[in-house]
């Protein structure tokens, strides 16, 4: 049997953590730059605000219920993550952790009854890091999202549902729409709609080679999924990164040079430090802007180019130095730039890096990034940075957070006040 446990409204739930009198009251998460709704309360949900709809198509219904606004603290959530997916993993013979909220279990040899074993981990979680889950198992990865999902949304369940009996496994897809299930996006539900496939139950009797036919191999591992048949093992993701890349809408269009190879400096300084972090070298970028595509009066425009680096590098002082040699070709005059990044491919470890007859291998051994990074983890990201690049939270350009709360759990400064 495989679990599912997936937090309720996590960065909702995150911001009630610190601050219990949004307990009760309608609370949405927005994105970057305050832009779209990425996360709802319960009461949220009752007005009818959607995920990911712009702040500014609810905003009179944000005034007339007084729906509380936060701007999204990714700091905040990935060290509630962390603290949550660790207890986990200590309850269970194996996991993976799929996404900031979500990790599957493996209960395969677990003597005792799953349900009751469910609550008690579920109370635990709660009781120990404040955060709601619910907690879906059953015999594959896709059934367990099922099961998740139906348990979060059923009273009757409270927040636990075991699948293991084949005919409420059928009820269960019964139940559920083609479109709500694991691996099924909004291209193949239509298509499904359209040969009147509208639930799991159905999706799941599909002959193969339809399945196959019509949504290639992940297709028909969903279908076999849904049958029983684990085809998807408990951790698929990929050992190593295949790419890197920070970007970000910035809070105002810029426009002139200066401004964009700070922006992109900075970035660099984030994707060299992922690099680092996971021992990993690139010998391939790629820079980019593009326009603010919600301004139709205005010119659109997308431009990019790509740098070589020759070795493969993590210094982000090499990717800094050809950043500003190669900005004229994507950067012009009476441009406004709404977004940019970089996007490092070509990512290798030292051992496997490409090199010639003269070239060297990549600086395995660079003390001055180690130290930066040393001194970045005890103060702070940007407490050094390269050359004349600011701080972001310094710049017109950085992201807009309106609505911030505090860190809490990473920042001395804004550590909670116990009267």
């Amino acid at each position: 049997m495989i679990g599912l446990c997936d937090a309720d409204a996590f960065y909702v739930s995150c911001e009630r953590l610190f601050d219990p009198s949004l307990h009760g009251k309608p609370v949405v998460c927005l994105s970057n730059n305050d832009g779209a709704i990425i996360a709802r309360s319960n009461e949220a949900k009752a007005l009818g605000i959607k995920m990911g709809q712009p702040l500014f198509q609810v905003s009179d219904l944000v005034k007339q219920h007084a729906v509380i606004v936060k701007s999204s603290n990714y700091a905040l959530y990935g060290d509630i993550s962390r603290r949550v997916m660790s207890l986990i993993a200590g309850e269970v013979p194996d996991s993976a952790v799929y996404s900031i909220d979500e990790i599957f279990v493996d209960l395969d040899g677990m003597k005792c009854d799953l349900t009751e074993w469910a609550r008690k981990l579920r109370t635990k979680i709660k009781h120990e890091t404040g955060i709601p889950v619910g907690i879906g198992i059953s015999r594959t990865k896709t059934l367990a999202k099922v099961a998740n999902r139906l348990a979060k949304k059923s009273s009757k369940a409270n927040g636990v549902l075991v699948l293991d009996d084949q005919k409420w496994i059928d009820l269960a897809l019964a139940r559920t729409e083609v479109s709500d299930v694991w691996g099924i996006g909004r291209r193949y539900s239509q298509k499904l709609a359209g040969m009147g496939i509208s639930r799991a139950i159905d999706l799941r009797d599909m002959p193969d080679a339809q399945a196959r036919s019509l949504m290639a191999v992940g297709g028909l591992r969903t279908v076999r999924e849904l049958r029983g048949v684990r085809c998807i093992p408990l951790d698929d993701n990929p050992d190593q990164r295949e790419t890197v890349c920070v970007s970000r809408s910035m809070g105002k269009e810029i426009s002139g040079r200066d401004e964009l190879n700070e922006v992109l400096n900075s970035f660099a300084g984030r994707a060299c430090s992922k690099l680092r972090r996971l021992g990993l070298f690139s010998s391939r970028a790629q820079i980019f802007i593009l326009s603010n595509r919600f301004k139709s009066n205005r010119p659109q425009f997308s431009r990019s180019c790509e740098i070589g680096f020759h070795p493969a590098t993590n210094d982000t002082r090499i990717m800094c130095r050809l950043i500003g040699q190669n900005l004229n070709r994507i950067w012009a005059p009476g441009l406004e730039i709404k977004k940019a990044g970089i996007l490092l491919v070509d990512i290798c470890r030292p051992e496997d890096a490409p090199v010639d007859l003269f070239s060297i291998k990549p600086d395995t051994n660079n003390t001055l990034m180690a130290a930066i990074d040393k001194l970045s983890d005890r103060f702070g990201r940007n407490a050094v940075t390269i050359g004349r690049v600011p701080k972001p939270s310094g710049q017109d350009w950085y992201m807009t957070s309106s609505h911030r709360s505090p860190s809490y759990t990473t920042r001395w400064s804004d550590i909670p006040i116990v009267r």
